[in-house]
């Protein structure tokens, strides 16, 4: 009877659960269907508890300054040590004769000398034209001279002239009746020609003086031409010796494998030798087109080699392409390209070698000192950058000086201080988010025909890449 007694006791407890789980699921389930009936309302309602103060509230932050770099990336490889080749110069006689080269492997210093030229030719036409220049001032003083006597000489002739036409103007008997009438015309014709005379005197000092320039300008051009080649010629012997623009080790170019000897014809702008630098190495690096807008020659550069990740080398740029190009055939990505001279690659020479791949960091500009805040903080009106600072509740516009920032990031410089409040956007805008349409059926939101994405839009969702070098696209902080 006992366990009789137990047993309904333990089959009570099992039905009094049975119940309370189904009145528990049977009120979730009225809870449930309230809730979904009353959604609206109970949305309201909880928006409105947790809504805030303001309708469309303006975010703000304290200013702090901070240091700021700004990087684009690169790709590229190392090319070798830094050359500079010494060429044969331009010269009025064309070729020159090799007479003296310096030994291959020699170590020079700039101002160094390493090659010279035959200048004998170049020597005699020096003395050819100065005995021309010297003919040529000797004739001027002859000349001169010569024209001096001549204008003399015209000048009394003509004064001559003018006293016989005073005299016979003087004298001239006009009497019939005391002079015959031989005597009157006799007179009268010594008058006559005496002013054609003086007419005739001053029209040769005209064509004298005409022949006279015409001599002294011919003898200065001539004269000219002589000091002008002259000057080349001296030109052209002080070019004879050809000295080191840098410091390096010296090696022959060779043309056909064979060595420059005494006495080759060196065409102009031929290169003779190369000046290495064993201190300087070489890079070739890749950027972005979009990227390389304010690329110039000097900007430093962070070095990272791929066989060598534990260390970093720095340089500056050299030289940069004029025009963007692609690395790959049929590729859509453009690259500038740019030379780099690395400077502290010293110590790592013998584990460095032509072709390794590295990346790159070119910094356009470093602040020591700045303020870095989102873009959407500064307004640019009347070609003036404008932010908003919070004083008091209110928001007080303030002309600021703008750095070179990135993709999101404005640097600002100065106007404002440390510790103001300045707004996150434009407190006096009204910003509206809108969505696409994702209703159409041929076209979705990247652009593409038949849902599918362009190509454009399928390039910056994966990052930029494709057709050329792994890792571009983008401002580095």
């Amino acid at each position: 009877m006992k366990y009789a007694g137990e047993d309904m006791k333990a089959t009570k407890k099992t039905r009094g659960k049975i119940l309370g789980r189904i009145l528990v699921l049977v009120l979730l389930v009225i809870c449930g269907l309230l809730v979904f009936q009353y959604r609206n309302d109970l949305s309201i309602k909880l928006s409105k508890v947790f809504a805030s103060t303001e309708e469309n509230p303006v975010p703000v932050a304290p200013l702090s300054r901070q240091p700021f770099r700004l990087t684009v990336p690169a790709t590229g490889e190392i090319t070798g040590l830094e050359t500079t080749s010494v060429v044969t110069p331009q010269t009025s006689s064309g070729s020159l004769k090799l007479s003296w080269l310096i030994t291959e492997g020699s170590f020079v210093q700039p101002g160094d000398a390493v090659v010279r030229f035959d200048g004998t030719d170049a020597q005699l036409n020096l003395e050819k034209r100065e005995n021309t220049l010297l003919q040529n001032q000797l004739n001027t003083k002859i000349t001169t001279l010569s024209q001096g006597t001549d204008e003399k000489v015209l000048e009394m002739d003509r004064t001559d002239a003018e006293m016989e036409y005073e005299y016979a103007m003087t004298v001239m008997p006009e009497d019939e009746s005391i002079f015959s009438k031989w005597d009157i015309i006799t007179a009268q014709a010594d008058a006559n020609y005496a002013k054609e005379r003086i007419d005739f005197l001053d029209s040769k000092a005209k064509t004298q003086r005409r022949i006279a320039r015409s001599d002294q300008q011919i003898l200065t051009i001539e004269r000219n031409k002589a000091q002008s080649e002259i000057a080349v010629i001296e030109s052209t012997l002080n070019s004879l010796e050809l000295k080191a623009p840098a410091s390096g080790l010296v090696l022959y170019q060779r043309e056909r494998r064979e060595d420059p000897q005494i006495g080759d014809e060196c065409q102009p702008g031929q290169a003779l030798i190369e000046l290495v630098n064993l201190d300087v190495l070489q890079a070739r690096i890749y950027v972005l087109e979009r990227d390389g807008g304010h690329l110039e020659k000097g900007l430093p550069v962070v070095i990272k080699l791929d066989a060598i990740p534990d260390k970093e080398f720095h340089g500056a740029i050299s030289a940069v392409s004029s025009v963007a190009g692609s690395l790959e055939r049929d590729s859509v990505l453009r690259y500038f390209t740019c030379d780099v001279a690395i400077s502290d690659a010293g110590r790592d020479l013998k584990r460095i070698r032509p072709g390794m791949n590295l990346r790159a960091d070119v910094v356009l500009e470093e602040y020591d000192s700045c303020f870095v805040v989102p873009s959407s903080a500064v307004t640019f009106k009347d070609k003036e950058s404008i932010v908003y600072l919070e004083k008091d509740g209110q928001f007080v516009p303030k002309v600021v000086e703008m750095g070179l920032g990135s993709h999101g990031e404005a640097v600002i410089l100065g106007g404002i201080e440390e510790g103001e409040l300045i707004a996150l956007r434009n407190p006096f805008e009204t910003r509206q988010l809108y969505l696409p349409d994702f209703s159409k059926g041929t076209t979705d939101m990247f652009g593409g025909p038949n849902g599918m994405p362009n190509p454009g839009m399928m390039r910056r969702m994966m990052g930029g890449r494709g057709g050329g070098p792994p890792g571009g696209g983008g401002f580095r902080r």
